[in-house]
């Protein structure tokens, strides 16, 4: 758990999009690249970007006009961040709000790693030398020498 939120609660709320206009626009027009960033970072690297887009992608083209089932995936990544800061909520909560209002939920979620001191957009592989949890990572492929 990291201590950069020491109120339990999410850095910025639900409708505070227009904070990082960025990730506002990324989340309401490519909401399958803003999910697939999170769960990159949310996964340290152990899922990709365009793996977990493309999923999010193809769930929300599987009931074409008659709803998406996106948020089915996206919401238990918004489970992992709470679970990983500290932030108090629940599952039947993160569901209704990925179900209800996903593309909101996904920039607050966005914001959130930022806050954490995540460079979002460089994923996993570009944070790899910054702090994590609280903890400095040595950048990846560099000996320590005494």
């Amino acid at each position: 758990m990291a201590s950069g939120n020491r109120n339990n609660d999410w850095s910025t709320g639900l409708c505070d999009c227009t904070q990082d206009c960025r990730s506002c626009c990324l989340a309401c027009w490519c909401p399958c690249v803003a999910f697939g960033r999170i769960a990159e970072i949310v996964d340290r690297g152990q899922s990709s970007c365009c793996k977990m887009g493309c999923i999010f992608c193809l769930l929300g083209l599987l009931l074409l006009n008659h709803g998406s089932l996106s948020w089915i995936v996206s919401m238990g990544y918004r489970t992992k961040i709470r679970q990983q800061y500290g932030i108090m909520g629940g599952s039947c909560h993160d569901c209704i709000l990925h179900f209800c209002c996903e593309r909101c939920a996904l920039c607050q979620e966005y914001r959130e790693l930022q806050f954490q001191g995540y460079d979002v957009s460089a994923g996993w592989e570009g944070n790899a030398g910054k702090k994590i949890s609280g903890v400095t990572m040595a950048p990846v492929g560099e000996t320590m020498t005494r």
